[in-house]
């Protein structure tokens, strides 16, 4: 029995690297690790997170928006973007100002601090993209690049459906 086992543990083949798979969620978590880790690493010596570098490239993209579209396009919950909107504010990153049209509702806006510390992050960041898709030639990166966005704009549009529906049935109940 014991030349049995010693015989099938010297025959087994030296384990590879594991076949990848073809999940897309997989996939796509395993790629999203790898670009926080990026962009942790970069943004550290400056004092941001990848969440909060997020807010301020939106920000800088958009304009001032109010905390639940910053939520919406960002994918974040809307209490946790409460409480990230907090620690930006008490920076000085970040600044809520009454919305004109909308008495209940606070725009988000950048501080000259925050654009600041946006640029500079930026620079951090640059090549952080190039870093994580290396193995792409410049055409398969463009190809991802669009092909996410489109993925990207298709959910959170879904999801600004989804709650226009939700506050019309709580106007109705």
């Amino acid at each position: 029995m014991q030349d049995n086992l010693n015989e099938s543990q010297t025959t087994r083949k030296p384990a590879g690297p594991p076949k990848q798979t073809g999940r897309v969620g997989q996939l796509l978590f395993v790629v999203q690790q790898a670009a926080q880790a990026l962009a942790a690493e970069r943004l550290e010596p400056l004092g941001l997170s990848p969440r909060a570098w997020g807010v301020l490239s939106t920000l800088t993209e958009s304009g001032p928006l109010t905390q639940i579209d910053l939520a919406t396009a960002m994918s974040i919950d809307r209490t946790a973007m409460v409480y990230l909107i907090d620690e930006l504010e008490a920076a000085d990153l970040v600044e809520r100002v009454r919305h004109p049209r909308d008495r209940r509702a606070f725009l988000i806006h950048l501080t000259a601090h925050g654009q600041d510390l946006q640029r500079r992050a930026a620079a951090a960041l640059a090549g952080a993209a190039e870093s994580l898709l290396a193995p792409l030639d410049a055409a398969e990166s463009q190809l991802l690049v669009d092909l996410l966005a489109k993925v990207a704009a298709h959910w959170q549009q879904a999801s600004v459906g989804q709650r226009r529906r939700a506050s019309r049935h709580d106007v109705t109940t």
